[in-house]
């Protein structure tokens, strides 16, 4: 059978996603059905998933995605690099619909020189303002705007692998292992500069895993709505649920996104550090 927009749409609302609503969407394309049934689809069925996310918000609603870039410096190689962050121009490292997102018109695209955001709908411009004055996930980026406009968080052929949402319970926690590093960005004259980056988020994590424990957790809080488009399941949650949620573990398990000590070398240096930062009450207040 092949899959349309409107079954996408039709599965969406399902969901809970609904006219006005604020969407930040993983996507994984290939879940969505058979090589040979989507090469039939305009960008593989990119467009249609973009399109039923767009129409099912409504102009007064907005759509974001995840435009990560792979524009760290070679001088502080904590992530992947060879790219010189310009918003207009590079491309996303995390699939095939966010770069058929960027290529739309009317896309606005934060500034932040390693983990941009790109969204389309109303208030776009405001959401992807001043990303790149503050550190990776702050309050003021997109990030923070997630939680502050009480956005959703949709996974739609992924899961709680690509929840970068995780990393702004890090960074708002001040969690040590998260990292001060470089990045190339375009430059007014158009050549390559170095720029800090901080609290990004290098290393190894736990949550990267396959039925990681922090998976887990997020099963057993039974937050995350699911439910069948074309082959593709597709979660929805609310980000400040999520992000309520693990701060609250993390008070009580401080190395749950991280990872214990023995089980790789970036714990072994980390974890002695996050759990004394926790227990000592550093990790800020509840938002």
């Amino acid at each position: 059978m092949a899959i349309s927009k409107e079954d996408i749409k039709a599965g969406l609302a399902a969901l809970g996603l609904k006219e006005g609503d604020a969407v930040l969407f993983h996507s994984d394309l290939r879940k969505l059905g058979p090589a040979r049934e989507l090469v039939r689809l305009p960008h593989c069925g990119a467009d249609a998933i973009i399109d039923a996310f767009l129409e099912t918000v409504g102009p007064n609603g907005l759509v974001a995605v995840p435009t990560l870039t792979a524009t760290f410096a070679p001088s502080s190689p904590d992530g992947p690099v060879g790219l010189v962050f310009d918003p207009d121009t590079t491309p996303s490292r995390v699939g095939s619909v966010t770069n058929a997102f960027l290529a739309r018109p009317d896309r606005k695209r934060s500034r932040h020189p390693t983990h941009s955001l790109a969204a389309i709908g109303a208030r776009a411009e405001e959401y992807v303002a001043d990303h790149e004055k503050g550190s990776t996930f702050d309050r003021i980026s997109p990030y923070g705007k997630n939680f502050d406009w009480d956005a959703w968080l949709c996974f739609f052929g992924t899961d709680n692998r690509t929840n970068t949402t995780l990393h702004v319970v890090e960074d708002w926690m001040g969690l040590p292992y998260m990292a001060t590093s470089r990045a190339l960005v375009k430059g007014p004259d158009g050549q390559p500069v170095e720029v800090e980056v901080t609290k990004s988020p290098k290393g190894y994590r736990n949550f990267y895993k396959r039925n990681s424990r922090a998976a887990q957790v997020l099963a057993q809080a039974g937050i995350m709505r699911w439910t069948q488009i074309g082959n593709a399941r597709v979660g929805l949650m609310k980000c400040r649920e999520c992000m309520r949620l693990f701060w609250d573990k993390l008070l009580e398990d401080p190395c749950l996104l991280l990872g214990y000590k023995g089980e790789n070398p970036f714990c072994d240096e980390w974890a002695d550090r996050t759990i004394e930062h926790v227990k000592c009450g550093r990790a800020g207040e509840r938002p």
